[in-house]
């Protein structure tokens, strides 16, 4: 059976000035979110300080836990490495720690390359003729986010917990009339669209 690791890190969190702060809010978050995704089988796991993983069966809710992170940690940017592949030993179901194998290998991979770019997410372990594509389209997602305001970036988060608009203008003390006009400029539906069709390519690989 192939799973999905993900290893993320916090982009240059030696030069972040309330640096304990947002280690706080960063396990504050994941311990909510291993207890809300219901495709965890290893739950997120601080590993070296800015540094955290975890194991899942099934892609759905990746992207959107992945926006959660960004948003409460705004405007820390946080790299995300997912690999697809099997596990060679045992799986922990108390801790992402002490496990070994190719999903792992691709996730570690991925988190070395995107530490040279300036790009937020990476998918190795795909081998179809949808690799780079995929590949490419989560570059150009990172490339979209790095000029994210946190209004955009919350209701980009918003849609993927599939809020209304008037709940959305409402958590962010704005009309409604200016939600629609962030998710028209900054083409979220689009970028919606695209993530999710990547979730479904990649749950294919983990039957």
């Amino acid at each position: 059976m192939n799973y999905l690791v993900l290893i993320a890190d916090i982009v240059s969190s030696r030069q972040i000035l309330q640096r304990e702060q947002t280690q706080e809010d960063l396990r504050s978050v994941i311990q909510k979110l291993s207890k809300t995704n219901p495709n965890l089988v290893s739950p997120y796991t601080i590993t070296l300080g800015d540094e955290f993983q975890a194991v899942f069966n099934r892609a759905d809710h990746v992207f959107s836990d992945a926006m959660e992170l960004l948003s409460v940690l705004y405007p820390v940017k946080i790299r995300f490495s997912f690999g697809v592949g099997s596990i060679l030993t045992q799986i922990n179901h108390e801790q992402a720690l002490g496990m070994d194998g190719p999903a792992f290998y691709h996730a570690r991979n991925g988190i070395e390359r995107l530490k040279g770019t300036n790009y937020l997410f990476s998918l190795e372990g795909i081998d179809t003729p949808y690799s780079t594509l995929i590949q490419e389209s989560l570059h150009l997602v990172s490339y979209s986010f790095n000029s994210w305001n946190r209004t955009r970036l919350h209701t980009f988060r918003a849609l993927f917990n599939q809020l209304d608009i008037n709940t959305i203008a409402t958590e962010l003390h704005v009309t409604d009339k200016a939600i629609y006009k962030t998710i028209s400029q900054g083409n979220l539906q689009n970028i919606f669209r695209l993530l999710s069709e990547i979730t479904i390519l990649v749950n294919k690989e983990l039957i």
